[in-house]
């Protein structure tokens, strides 16, 4: 199945993500059905760009990936599934991800879970292997919930192994949520609230989206349903999710009896990124009253422009515009509006948003500092700030053919998955680091990166330096295309 939303795909907290061959997100989802072995459901995603396509016998454009499960215990294989997993026929250069889904039962226990995907129109054959565990627990006595399964759509009338009650939840495989998805789609069961209740007694089904800090229900997310007591209980549920901002959030559901006691409750996390447009009306500002919020308390004018100049990595244009103002005039009072506006903006908890921030700049001053700039000035410190710390950290610092470089790899930056940053130390009397090429659209694009790492100007007495062509080059190129 094809995924119109490639960039989606990255989990913040995915089992595992290939850094090489063809590229896989995995999911397990856990659901009990009566008078069976708990049943897991496998979803995977294999990232578009990762595998090849080729023409098919109807000279389309067409996937060809061969896609193993296998589920051992004890270093034995105890089921397995395998797929022919074809894309869609095209003729265009458009390649989107593909979802497959496998479907187990199994005793409850401990498991590894080992995923091989093959790209057929690939000359090299040699499968990508992931493997993660697996821990299928028992279904609790009393009420139970589910996993919740986030998903792109839930569609009524389905059959098969994928059939949930009678409908198909197409899984999301994130839990990143950008500004274009607008709904929120989900999946629960919820188990033995006819033995707990009774089956013509009513319950209270709560579902809400919940800020994460706070773990308060946000704004009117929240729902209420009174149910009547089943062995099994589908829920299927969506939340328009266009006006809520950006931040951290808890999809929640509550099983409650009819006093309102809570009963038993899970939860999912979520991101949302869905910034709203901002203003800094100076007349609007001056009529904030900051006299019981955190940048009341900031009074110190010192302290105000090393916190709004720190504040520059996750600016946009405008509001650097006004952070450069606001240094400029050190006006306490306008510092302090600015300041609260901008996290305003930010977070529905700004305080919070500012504090999460705050200890993120106080830790890039202790590992980028150098020479008379702050952590948060150098372009390491801001790369960090920006897109939070790199999931691979390659450091070469003592290369005889190149300037001392590293190259950072994060599996998702902003919007953008698996991208890299190449930084370098042209200045051998410098310690600091200087961004040279990234493959984040906006940040600084060098072709020529690998060359320019080459050309030391000064080469140690004995020593001779290493051109791009060599096996030092190729060793670079090796660093940036398979991170450590």
């Amino acid at each position: 199945m094809l995924r119109s939303i490639p960039f989606l795909l990255l989990l913040l907290h995915a089992p595992f993500m290939a850094l090489a061959g063809v590229d896989v997100v995995v999911e397990t989802k856990t659901f009990h059905l009566q008078g069976s072995a708990p049943r897991v459901e496998v979803n995977m995603a294999m990232l578009g760009g990762t595998f090849e396509r080729a023409p098919n016998a109807h000279s389309f454009l067409q996937a060809r990936l061969e896609v193993t499960t296998l589920v051992e215990q004890g270093g034995g294989i105890v089921t397995y599934a395998k797929t022919e997993l074809l894309g869609p026929e095209s003729m265009d250069s458009i390649q989107g991800d593909l979802l497959h889904q496998e479907f187990f039962n199994l005793a409850p226990g401990g498991y590894d879970l080992v995923v091989e995907v093959v790209d057929l129109n690939a000359a090299d054959k040699t499968p990508s292997i992931h493997r993660l565990p697996l821990a299928v627990g028992m279904r609790p006595e009393g009420v139970s919930v589910s996993n919740i399964l986030l998903a792109e759509r839930i569609t009524p009338g389905a059959t098969g192994p994928s059939a949930k009650y009678g409908y198909h939840a197409v899984p999301l495989l994130s839990d990143y949520y950008p500004r274009e998805l607008t709904e929120m789609n989900f999946y629960a069961e919820v188990y033995g609230t006819d033995a707990y209740f009774g089956t013509d007694s009513l319950y209270l089904l709560n579902y809400q989206i919940e800020g994460f800090e706070k773990r308060t229900v946000f704004g009117g997310f929240k729902r209420v349903a009174r149910n009547k007591g089943k062995a099994v209980e589908p829920i299927i549920a969506s939340f328009d999710i266009r006006d809520l901002p950006s931040g951290n959030y808890l999809l929640a559901l509550e099983v409650r009896d009819k006093q309102g006691e809570l009963v038993t409750r899970t939860e999912q996390f979520f991101m949302r990124n869905n910034p709203i447009e901002r203003s800094y009306d100076l007349q609007a500002m001056n009529g904030l009253d900051l006299s019981n919020t955190f940048a009341g308390a900031l009074n110190d004018v010192d302290s105000l422009v090393e916190h709004i100049n720190s504040m520059r990595p996750i600016a946009d244009q405008l509001e650097r515009k006004i952070i450069d103002d606001r240094i400029k005039d050190k006006d306490p009072d306008l510092m302090r509006r600015f300041f609260y506006s901008f996290w305003s903006n930010k977070s529905v908890d700004p305080e919070q948003a500012w504090k999460d921030y705050h200890e993120q700049v106080i830790k890039v001053n202790k590992l980028f500092s150098c020479r008379v700039m702050k952590g948060y000035e150098t372009d390491r410190g801001m790369v960090y700030l920006k897109y939070g710390a790199p999931n691979t950290m390659m450091d070469r610092l003592n290369e005889m053919g190149t300037y001392p470089y590293t190259i950072w790899h994060y599996y998702r930056a902003g919007r953008y998955t698996n991208r890299r940053f190449v930084f370098y130390q042209p200045d051998l009397a410098n310690t600091c680091m200087v961004l040279l090429h990234s493959e984040v659209p906006g940040e600084i694009s060098n072709p020529q990166w690998n060359n320019i790492l080459h050309q030391r100007n000064i080469a140690l007495p004995g020593v001779q330096t290493q051109q791009p062509g060599s096996l030092e080059s190729e060793r670079v190129n090796e660093f940036f295309n398979d991170p450590r």
